[in-house]
């Protein structure tokens, strides 16, 4: 039984790591929102069927932050500072409930990161923070043995950089 569980785990992370990658390549900051925001509930699910709680709740934050940044990006109306603050909190929270040790700051980290990300306007800069996630997020993978989500984080390494230099040329045409 253990087995068809890890196996399913594996399977949901590479659905959410196709819609991740995706994502990224969206130029409109509230399309790559909206993507983010399903592939999150997957991940969730993912480390739901490994075990790993701490990161499910992380992704299940990052999931309703992403819907609700989504929905204010479509309509063009800013996020106030208090949503920033409020997520912030909320898995600041969450990480001081579940804290398993120094691995478990990693998702904390990494999530009060995407959610500032996310609440900027700059697509490239959330971009970057995906970047750099993934680079972190190889090697917390690899120890909670999520190992289709290393698959994953190299391909959104290699989403991210091929999208930074995909829209900085093309910014790059639209000044000349």
């Amino acid at each position: 039984m253990i087995y068809i569980i890890t196996i399913l785990a594996q399977i949901v992370g590479a659905l959410a790591i196709v819609v991740w990658v995706i994502s990224i390549q969206y130029k409109k900051h509230y399309k790559i929102l909206l993507l983010e925001c399903v592939a999150n509930v997957l991940y969730a699910l993912q480390y739901v069927l490994l075990g790993v709680f701490l990161t499910s709740f992380m992704n299940l934050v990052s999931a309703i932050r992403c819907f609700l940044f989504y929905k204010k990006r479509k309509e063009n109306k800013e996020i106030s500072k208090i949503w920033l603050l409020i997520f912030i909190l909320l898995i600041v929270v969450i990480a001081i409930f579940t804290y398993d040790g120094y691995l478990s700051l990693i998702p904390l980290v990494i999530t009060i990161f995407y959610t500032i990300a996310s609440w900027l306007k700059e697509a490239n800069f959330l971009r970057v923070v995906v970047l750099i996630a993934a680079i972190v997020w190889i090697y917390y993978n690899y120890t909670v043995g999520a190992y289709v989500g290393i698959i994953g984080n190299i391909l959104e390494i290699i989403s991210a950089i091929v999208s930074l230099v995909r829209f900085s040329r093309n910014k790059k045409v639209k000044e000349a």
